[in-house]
């Protein structure tokens, strides 16, 4: 009979989001309880500025947000809550396509994290169960905690949410890292996300390079004119 609930239960939630999607794409892009546009959602928004806040996770894990759950790692961060019944089961599809097509990258070098907006409902054996219909991997965390504590997380990534059923529809991408982080309204659109997922490992990417080149210009410039030093390996002798 549970597994008969699961299984029924699973179906209902993938079917909303599908219904989510149709209405999501023919009234504007609104979420249905509050009829909140990007520009409205964008005024809730501030600077994204992670703190140590502790947190659980799925499977009861105590987490700082932003050592342990972010940690350092590019990061897509969804707002989202159990008895939602239209853009939440939307976005959790998103991410559960984001997180098929990342593969590999997944723990990695990326983290999906789905922070509850009603932590005093969301426990973490009520997101797991919730989770288990869009097949979280590794590297993808539904996060609640102290009802302060999840307050003070949402406020970390630049949100105020003061009714769960008005939170703002939004997917936040960014890489602690560098400080580059963006604000997605259209949440319906996996590859969106994934294009800034791969525009943000590839700034990464470049910033690590240049750092080495960097270090690289440094060794071979350290002893231009002394007696006797021959240069390293990959850098040319210049006269003394």
């Amino acid at each position: 009979m549970k597994h008969q609930s699961f299984n029924a239960r699973a179906v209902l939630l993938m079917a909303l989001a599908c219904i989510a999607q149709i209405a999501w794409s023919h009234e504007g892009h609104m979420h249905q309880h509050g009829a909140q546009a990007p520009a409205e959602a964008a005024a809730m928004t501030r600077p994204v500025k992670l703190t140590e806040t502790q947190l659980l996770d799925q499977d009861g894990r105590k987490l700082r947000l932003a050592s342990d759950a972010v940690a350092g790692k590019v990061v897509v961060v969804s707002f989202v809550y159990t008895n939602c019944a239209d853009t939440c089961p939307m976005v959790s599809h998103t991410f559960s396509q984001v997180q098929e097509q990342l593969g590999a990258l997944m723990e990695d070098r990326v983290r999906l994290l789905s922070l509850t907006v009603d932590p005093a409902r969301d426990t973490p054996e009520r997101l797991k169960e919730y989770a288990a219909s869009f097949h979280p991997q590794r590297g993808w965390l539904w996060l609640t905690g102290q009802p302060a504590n999840v307050t003070a997380a949402q406020r970390a990534f630049g949100v105020t949410i003061r009714n769960p059923e008005n939170h703002p529809a939004q997917i936040l991408v960014g890489d602690p890292k560098s400080g580059r982080w963006t604000r997605i309204y259209e949440v319906d659109r996996p590859q969106q996300v994934l294009e800034k997922v791969n525009e943000l490992l590839a700034a990464q990417h470049a910033d690590k390079q240049a750092a080495l080149d960097g270090t690289a210009r440094e060794q071979c410039t350290a002893h231009p004119h002394s007696a006797g030093v021959q240069a390293k390996p990959g850098c040319v002798a210049q006269p003394g």
